[in-house]
């Protein structure tokens, strides 16, 4: 087998063999936002943490779903986004900035007016600063 032996200043030698994929824990570049934990809510407490989580919405029944982040090193000139689908179609998206620095809890708020909300599956793909963090599902039947 062949490999590479890394000689670190000051610290114990550790073989590598070539070829072979060292497991990373995906993370964010030190001090970049971060999306920690996405749902889908009923509602949310004061605090804008969410309170009624869910991702079965009933159409006739349910007029708001809140989608509730859970922010990491959030500066007020951050950029989370969205943009959301029903059954793989195109509905919108939304750019919003946090109102702080700090700012951990962060909700985006989609509003049914007069009638029930069209049935189907709704995907919200969520972006920071541009780049995809992750995507949410929900239902409504």
């Amino acid at each position: 087998m062949i490999g590479v032996l890394f000689l670190i200043f000051n610290q114990t030698p550790f073989f590598q063999p070539l070829g072979v994929p060292t497991p990373q824990t995906p993370v964010s570049p030190s001090g970049a936002t971060a999306i920690t934990k996405a749902v889908t809510s009923r509602s949310i407490d004061a605090k804008g943490n969410a309170t009624g989580e869910t991702a079965a919405f009933n159409a006739k029944t349910d007029k708001i779903v809140y989608v509730v982040l859970t922010l990491q090193n959030a500066a007020k000139t951050t950029k989370v986004s969205y943009t959301r689908y029903l059954n793989g179609k195109y509905i919108d998206s939304k750019v919003a900035q946090p109102s702080k620095d700090g700012m951990t809890n962060f909700y985006f708020t989609f509003e049914k007016g007069i009638g029930d909300y069209p049935k189907g599956t709704y995907t919200v793909k969520l972006y920071v600063d541009g780049r995809r963090a992750t995507n949410l599902t929900y239902v409504f039947k």
